[in-house]
């Protein structure tokens, strides 16, 4: 988590939770991953790993962000997860798959509590929004952006038409790490916003 991020297109950054599965190309020097090798040792990563959980204390953190940014009159946008995915789902026997489900739910109170902040919930998993955010079946609130990375043409192809299903308000794409070129026309009338670059790390492949 962090008030102010060097990451150019939002202002803070927010995890509820740490750990992931690779589900795609764009995974694979995943650099989440890496950073959390370097303060946690014990795995985050994998259909096995446990998640990272975090208390009362950092879940409060946003609630000062939108406290100040409504006295400035002015609204702030938070990337959320960026050390996890949104809408990952656990299986029924990973023994935090319970907690992931009430953490979801909790962060939808928090978006609630929070309406000078916009949410840019970021997934490579948008087919699992119904089952991730029930709540938000029949719309998402005004301040959720919602997004999906997709880095190569097989992926824009497989989760655009998913994410144009999920109702938000605004819908976004990563293509970052970029690996392919994406013809984006068929969809660039529903599509509010897109994050384009390169991947970062000691094994960056060419955009």
């Amino acid at each position: 988590m962090s008030k102010d991020t060097a990451i150019s297109w939002t202002h803070s950054t927010f995890n509820p939770w740490h750990g992931c599965v690779k589900v795609s190309p764009a995974c694979t020097n995943c650099y989440a991953e890496r950073d959390s090798q370097r303060f946690f040792a014990t795995p985050l990563w994998g259909p096995n790993s446990r998640r990272r959980f975090f208390g009362d204390k950092y879940w409060a953190e946003p609630l000062k962000w939108n406290a100040a940014a409504k006295k400035a009159s002015e609204r702030r946008r938070v990337f959320c997860a960026s050390m996890a995915d949104v809408c990952e789902l656990l299986p029924n026997k990973h023994p935090d798959h319970l907690r992931l489900g009430k953490e979801c739910e909790r962060l939808t109170e928090l978006i609630s509590e929070t309406p000078w902040l916009d949410w840019l919930l970021l997934t490579k998993r948008p087919e699992n929004f119904f089952d991730s955010f029930p709540w938000w079946n029949d719309g998402c609130p005004n301040n959720v952006w919602f997004g999906a990375s997709v880095e190569n043409q097989k992926y824009a192809d497989e989760r655009i038409p998913m994410l144009l299903q999920i109702p938000a308000r605004i819908r976004f794409l990563s293509c970052e790490p970029l690996l392919g070129i994406i013809n984006l026309e068929p969809w660039i009338d529903d599509i509010d916003w897109v994050i384009a670059g390169g991947e970062s790390g000691p094994n960056a492949r060419p955009m």
